[in-house]
């Protein structure tokens, strides 16, 4: 009898060993696992951006034949790298016109150009340097002496060969004392430009001779920094272009866009070019106090106004301005807003109409 119990004493405390091993061996192994799981980043749902590098997106209400390409998004700034892309002539896309890319806001990004259009390895869209047409001459010769006359055809485009210097600071004013291309015309401008940015028109221009310009830049401070397009315009609205051909450098003490106090700040406009063909076309605007009832044209010297037909406010920093541009209406301009109760904005140079 005592070594019958003792027998049924031993299982039980082998069955109660077993069954501690065994609920101890689970939680050891399921702990440690789960810790490691969660401590990885995990992003919210709908928090994340919604384009991924390839990506071709445009708003819906812009230009068919222009658009941005994504090529990465950056999450420690929560910023879209992107570039300018444009249709090819089938309508297929697309070839860039410079390498230049720019950081922009991902909120910002997703809001105004929510139309996502295709997907493209940023590496199968070529860039496409802007042709330049060989020069056409007209050469007459006569009988009596021996020397020939060459006469320009005022159609043909200027090219752009080099500038000295290259590069300034912004917030200064920088002489330009060698601006050589070919095909020059008196009465030419001469303009910097990059996306997102107002243009940056050049004063006392002379057109020294058919291959040289010189001319003035007065850099605002607060200029973006980076690599410019430097474009000539002849009075006949033939332009050449020389993209990334200036550099900028940021100035220390950048100032405000704003024109005055209680003003209206403009701070960008998108597209920031078109061609003169009756264009009817969307501009966006960036900026500050944007109110009902606000109003918009583009002013240039020696132009009619041409004025909005009609604005659609978003908030008090963006508005869509809807423009028909005319033909005939080659060069650059100027964006001026008014409020209802008489405040105002200017963004000098902001617009260019190519021929």
């Amino acid at each position: 009898m005592y070594m019958h119990m003792s027998m049924k004493k031993i299982c039980l405390a082998i069955f109660v060993l077993f069954v501690f091993a065994l609920v101890a061996g689970c939680t050891d192994n399921s702990g440690p696992s789960n810790a490691t799981t969660s401590a990885t980043g995990t992003t919210a749902p709908g928090s994340g951006p919604l384009y991924t590098a390839g990506d071709i997106v445009k708003s819906p209400t812009g230009s068919s034949t222009a658009a941005w390409l994504i090529l990465g998004y950056d999450a420690s700034t929560d910023m879209y790298e992107r570039a300018f892309v444009y249709a090819n002539s089938d309508g297929s896309w697309g070839y860039r016109l410079d390498s230049k890319t720019e950081k922009f806001s991902r909120t910002m990004m997703e809001k105004v150009y929510s139309q996502k259009i295709t997907n493209k390895a940023p590496s199968s869209i070529p860039v496409r340097t802007p042709t330049i047409p060989a020069t056409t001459a007209t050469v007459s010769t006569t009988t009596t002496v021996t020397a020939t006359t060459t006469t320009v055809s005022s159609d043909v485009k200027p090219s752009i060969r080099n500038i000295i210097p290259d590069e300034a600071t912004a917030g200064n004013v920088i002489s330009i004392t060698d601006l050589t291309g070919t095909n020059f015309q008196s009465g030419a401008t001469v303009t910097l430009m990059r996306s997102d940015n107002p243009n940056i028109t050049a004063t006392n221009v002379n057109v020294v001779s058919s291959t040289l310009i010189t001319c003035t830049f007065s850099l605002p401070s607060n200029t973006t920094a980076g690599s410019w397009d430097l474009v000539v315009t002849n009075p006949s609205g033939q332009y050449g272009i020389y993209t990334n051909l200036f550099i900028i450098h940021g100035s220390a003490n950048p100032t405000a866009t704003t024109t005055s106090s209680g003003g209206i700040g403009i701070t960008s406009i998108d597209p920031t070019f078109v061609a003169a063909s009756d264009t009817y076309l969307p501009i966006t605007v960036f900026g500050s106090n944007f109110q009902n009832g606000i109003t918009a044209r583009l002013t240039k010297s020696g132009n009619s106004d041409i004025v909005a037909t009609t604005i659609s406010r978003t908030d008090a920093t963006q508005m869509r301005c809807f423009f028909t541009i005319p033909k005939l209406s080659q060069g650059t301009w100027s964006l001026v807003l008014t409020n209802t109760d008489g405040s105002t904005g200017i963004l000098e140079d902001a617009f260019d109409v190519r021929a």
